[in-house]
């Protein structure tokens, strides 16, 4: 995760916003298994969630003003192209919004239309400017796709630069085994990927940030171990791949904590956030563990669960947690790994 400041406000689209208009090679929503798939009546769709396709954003935007005029309002954007024009970047500035994030990915236009499947992907290029003039920072988002848009990044931050953003985040393209249209990158483009972005930053005069997903997919850490203490029972840390670098190092010298790393068999891939792994994944790996006590802890990423309470396969939450205890488990979820430190220095209640 990109650390963000502490006065952030994200403005969320409301639920009349309309479909991004785009058909992106790596789009994550045609990338969905079957199973997955079935476990949502069929679909999943998010397209109509695009933020700048959102005729009450402006309204949105002014009631948080109201309400929070110390914070810096910014609205995040994936399709770049859709209900956007000069007059509302004006309407937006107006409105009191401070900054947008927009999934930008090049700034070659043919690329980009071809990338983004839309072959108007292009007039939001000449549009960038335009947020400069009204005094909204724009930071650009780029998912590099090796055979589309990776080769071209220095000239990106080069032209992004001229065109007065601030911010450039660099993320390398994801996806599952379902994945088509495109490749994940090699060790040795991800190494590329990081030093160019490092590189960059240094020369220009805009924030080039390489995405940790690059470290962690490399096998290294993107942030320091917490530092865990060692718990008077049993405990089982469950994550996904990803995270496997940060937490390893934190568990090693721990005698009665176990990391359990879960591999995301249901999505593939180089899919292995932790906040992606699903509930079939994770009673996979359970079965086979074998606690050393009568009742372990179990800590599962809180992330995992949506904000309605249920995983990408379907489980809710409870549904979960009373499969989880019925096999002897007591089931903690932590957002955070200072989360987890707190529930390992807890007096066992269990």
């Amino acid at each position: 995760m990109i650390e963000e400041p502490e006065d952030l406000a994200v403005v969320p689209p409301s639920c009349e916003a309309g479909p991004c208009g785009n058909s992106c090679v790596f789009c994550y929503i045609k990338q969905n298994p079957p199973e997955v798939l079935r476990e949502h009546g069929g679909n999943v769709d998010t397209t109509r969630h695009d933020t700048l396709n959102d005729p009450h954003l402006e309204e949105r935007v002014e009631r948080a003003r109201d309400r929070y005029p110390d914070l810096r309002l910014r609205i995040v954007d994936t399709a770049g192209n859709v209900g956007i024009d000069e007059e509302r970047v004006e309407s937006l500035a107006a409105a009191g919004i401070d900054e947008v994030q927009i999934s930008l990915h090049t700034t070659v236009p043919e690329t980009r239309k071809k990338l983004m499947g839309n072959p108007n992907a292009d007039e939001l290029l000449e549009l960038l400017p335009k947020f400069e003039d009204v005094g909204i920072d724009v930071i650009a988002d780029l998912v590099l796709t090796p055979g589309y848009n990776l080769r071209e990044l220095p000239r990106t931050c080069e032209d992004l630069e001229t065109m007065g953003a601030r911010q450039v985040r660099v993320f390398p393209v994801g996806g599952t085994d379902l994945a088509r249209g495109f490749r994940f990158p090699t060790r040795r483009e991800l190494e590329w990927m990081r030093e160019t972005s490092r590189r960059l930053d240094r020369e220009l005069d805009i924030k080039v940030i390489p995405s940790p997903t690059i470290d962690a997919l490399l096998g290294e850490p993107a942030f320091d171990p917490p530092d865990l203490p060692e718990p008077d029972f049993e405990a089982v840390i469950v994550v996904g791949e990803l995270a496997a670098p940060i937490f390893e190092p934190a568990v090693r010298e721990l005698e009665n904590v176990e990391l359990l790393v879960v591999k995301n068999r249901v999505f593939g891939g180089v899919i292995g956030a932790s906040s992606l792994l699903t509930a079939r994944d994770v009673l996979r790996e359970i079965e086979r563990y074998e606690p050393r006590t009568e009742f372990p802890v179990l800590i599962l990423p809180d992330a995992m669960f949506s904000p309605d309470g249920r995983t990408l396969d379907g489980w809710s939450r409870e549904e979960l947690v009373g499969k989880l205890a019925a096999f002897g488990y007591t089931v903690v979820t932590c957002r955070k790994p200072e989360d987890v430190a707190k529930v390992l220095a807890s007096p066992s209640p269990w």
